[in-house]
């Protein structure tokens, strides 16, 4: 009976469900506590279900990693590394910074740190600013003399 894994459904704001072992909702630290003994219960989590899934997804193959005995090899760490760089490279960056979002509120700080590693590393491949804005989608509210005059003051 102790070798039986705990079961605890997450419910997600649009009414999508993941059952999910209680080693993977308890990398999820702001809800932790809550789900100690809990299993069989649904919980409602103010995260999209397209969103929580890439959050379980994440926290599934880090629990297997960390609890399946391969976190002390370096060729598990090396794994994991791959694994993270692909599951975070092969998304769009709107359900990165989705993806932001909820690994916050969840404080789920592993998934956290690659996401903005990503969002950093998306900023550092671009030329200026004005393709950093392309990039990021963000509109100048500079007219274009007052942005003469910020270039201008920073010495660029």
């Amino acid at each position: 009976m102790e070798n039986e894994k705990k079961m605890i459904t997450l419910k997600s704001s649009d009414d999508v469900s993941f059952e999910v072992e209680e080693a993977v909702v308890l990398q999820f630290q702001f809800l932790s506590s809550v789900f100690q003994d809990c299993a069989g219960r649904v919980y409602p989590v103010q995260v999209t279900g397209k969103i929580l899934g890439k959050v379980v997804e994440y926290c599934k193959k880090h629990v297997v990693v960390v609890h399946g005995g391969d976190s002390s090899s370096s060729s598990g760490d090396d794994d994991l590394k791959k694994w993270d760089a692909e599951f975070i490279t092969q998304m769009e960056l709107s359900t990165v910074y989705d993806l932001i979002k909820a690994a916050n509120y969840l404080d789920v700080k592993g998934l956290l740190d690659l996401t903005c590693q990503r969002v950093a590393d998306e900023i550092a491949a671009c030329k200026d600013h004005k393709e950093i804005r392309a990039k990021l989608g963000i509109e100048s509210d500079f007219t274009e003399e007052e942005e003469a005059e910020v270039l201008k003051e920073n010495g660029f």
